[in-house]
């Protein structure tokens, strides 16, 4: 298995484990305060930034099944795939 789907699944295990913590507890306090918006309902944003996550977590877990054919598509799968991603996040949630 080639070292880069290793970590690629890892860090994609990772996301989801934060995000999954996020999301079920709506603890915004999770989140940096730099990174906070003011508003009232502290646990619905929580909910949607981990939605978000959960779907960014989904660009490395493809790359790392890339990655076990060629780490050349890995790595491109991987940056598309964060893109894609996050876009497709911020719209379905907002």
């Amino acid at each position: 298995m080639n070292p880069f789907s290793i970590i690629m699944f890892c860090f994609s295990g990772a996301i989801l484990l934060y995000a999954g913590i996020m999301g079920l507890t709506g603890d915004s306090s999770m989140l940096h305060k730099q990174w906070a918006v003011k508003t009232d309902d502290k646990k619905a944003y929580a909910r949607k930034v981990a939605k978000i996550l959960a779907l960014t977590a989904l660009a490395p877990a493809l790359a790392g099944v890339a990655g076990l054919f060629s780490t050349m598509a890995g790595l491109i799968m991987l940056v598309v795939g964060f893109v894609a991603f996050i876009w497709l996040g911020v719209k379905i949630t907002s």
